[in-house]
């Protein structure tokens, strides 16, 4: 989903995953209303409007209320099948549990939470609150017919090329970082929806799984895509990682997912067996390395890479630990030179 622009206050320290991801999940929550109050039924005419104008749907303007929630319904449920194919991966498991349980869910996670504000775009679901907590529920009229999707065979073929080509462009966005969508919206049409000419609702699927999936903010020449650990993308935008060619239809092994480079395998097992024994309570050596790791990627200086380990620790670094940060810092491939503050090319 589109990143709301964040002033790291608090250094490097801020600019970890799962900080990033907490924030944007307490920030999300705080602005939600009870359950049941952004029902399409139950808005007031200025909300129903602007629900109208930011949706991901084109819906035709009818000019009484109930006429133009019978033309929600009809634009909605007459293109049901290729919307539920091109759910992103969230969307998909948020709206199976919801059916299983009876039409609502309670939201776990920020990542959950944002597949269910893009479920309320595509005007299928509210999002509110039930004891503090968040909770999806899918609008009635919508149910059955999204369960009936579900059940198609072709359905399953869909999300599988889908789950496969996901797994190849977060591979892709591990290793530069950040990219224009255009391409991947253009793979997604022929490759995966297998549409061979210019289909404007296949087009929007594409264009809209695309944001579901992926962390993406605009710029200037359009969206571009993020890797979900990269906290300011504009030295990337600004170096001209939108240029075309990075991305071939994905074929073979290339859908594996990438979450490691092979060369930087070695500096991960390296830190994680040096600061084995030495964590505090609740955190993972694998885990802390890995959030070094992205840190890294992402030009973070060796003295910010050392505050945010030793804030992990029970004991001060230890030579070994330095060490091993230090070839993580200076062997790991980046997204951003922490010296020039320039992408790599």
């Amino acid at each position: 989903m589109f990143r709301q622009e964040e002033v790291f206050i608090g250094g490097w320290q801020e600019k970890t995953i799962d900080a990033m991801q907490r924030r944007r999940f307490d920030q999300m929550v705080s602005q939600l209303p009870p359950l049941g109050a952004g029902r399409l039924e139950a808005l007031a005419p200025s909300a129903f409007e602007r629900k109208l104008e930011q949706c991901w749907q084109d819906i035709e303007r009818k000019p009484m209320r109930t006429q133009q929630l019978s033309e929600v319904w009809k634009s909605v449920l007459g293109s049901i099948c290729q919307q539920a194919d091109c759910l992103s991966h969230e969307e998909h498991e948020l709206v199976e549990r919801a059916l299983i349980l009876g039409g609502s869910a309670q939201i776990e996670d920020a990542l959950e939470l944002e597949a269910a504000r893009a479920l309320s775009l595509r005007l299928w679901a509210s999002v509110g609150l039930v004891s503090g907590k968040p909770f999806i529920e899918l609008e009635t009229p919508v149910v059955r017919p999204v369960a009936q999707a579900f059940s198609r065979a072709e359905h399953e073929h869909v999300r599988q090329r889908l789950d496969a080509f996901s797994a190849y462009l977060s591979g892709t966005l591990y290793r530069v970082g950040a990219m224009d969508d255009r391409q991947p919206q253009q793979l997604i049409l022929h490759e995966v929806l297998g549409s061979g000419k210019d289909d404007e609702l296949l087009m929007q699927l594409s264009r809209r799984y695309l944001w579901a999936s992926f962390d993406c903010v605009d710029y200037s020449g359009g969206v571009m895509l993020l890797h979900p650990a990269l906290a300011d993308p504009h030295h990337l935008i600004s170096s001209g990682r939108r240029k075309p060619g990075i991305l071939m239809p994905p074929q073979g092994d290339l859908c594996t997912m990438m979450d490691i480079l092979p060369e930087e395998i070695p500096l991960q097992e390296e830190l994680e067996r040096s600061i084995a024994g030495a964590l505090r309570e609740g955190h993972q050596a694998q885990d802390v390395a890995r959030t070094l790791r992205f840190l890294c990627k992402q030009g973070a200086p060796l003295a910010a890479m050392e505050e945010v380990l030793q804030a992990s620790l029970i004991v001060y670094i230890s030579p070994s630990m330095r060490g091993a940060l230090s070839n993580m810092y200076y062997m790991t491939p980046k997204w951003i030179e922490c010296a020039e503050r320039a992408a790599l090319q």
